[in-house]
């Protein structure tokens, strides 16, 4: 478990988003993965299942930690007590991940994803993902202040720059990564 728990640290601490689809069967750790990736897509008819009680062992893998983040305590109890499978298409409506589509419909969603976030301000980026990783942790007051401080060092990337120019002169903007 300690590699695993390493991976998934790995996930939701690195600033990179992480894209993640789901083909057939996420179970256990494979659902972890899912959970802790920033982006995830499915096919409708994967499925997505925490055996851990039904198996007579408690979860691990970050389970008790992602998935109330995502679902609500309510859902994360019927998913991790109950083994309550879910469907791709549930899994989406749940909020557990973005995005189900059909299959032959999943490389090219997850290729426009990929390339939103890979030609995007990817300083902007990380640093959203490092908000929102720890916004449920914060209260109100604090978050607000760490906003402040993500905007102070995003402001001085050239992306900042070319999202302004692109706003004031009405057109798309042309990112750098930088």
């Amino acid at each position: 478990p300690v590699q695993a728990h390493r991976l998934v640290s790995l996930l939701v601490e690195v600033q990179l988003p992480v894209v993640c689809i789901v083909r057939g069967w996420a179970v256990g750790l494979g659902c972890q993965l899912a959970l802790a990736s920033d982006i995830t897509l499915a096919e409708e008819d994967s499925r997505f299942w925490e055996p851990f009680v039904e198996r007579g062992f408690t979860p691990d893998s970050g389970a008790t930690w992602l998935l109330p983040r995502l679902v609500g305590v309510a859902r994360a109890r019927e998913m991790l007590l109950l083994g309550r499978r879910l469907s791709g298409t549930e899994a989406a409506e749940w909020g557990l991940i973005q995005r189900a589509v059909p299959a032959d419909e999943l490389e090219t969603a997850a290729g426009e994803v990929i390339e939103k976030l890979v030609n995007g301000p990817t300083v902007a980026i990380g640093l959203t993902k490092r908000l929102l990783h720890r916004s449920s942790d914060r209260g109100l007051g604090e978050a607000l202040e760490a906003e402040a401080n993500a905007l102070e060092l995003s402001s001085r990337s050239p992306d900042f720059r070319e999202g302004l120019s692109a706003f004031r002169d009405r057109r798309p903007p042309e990112f750098e990564g930088r």
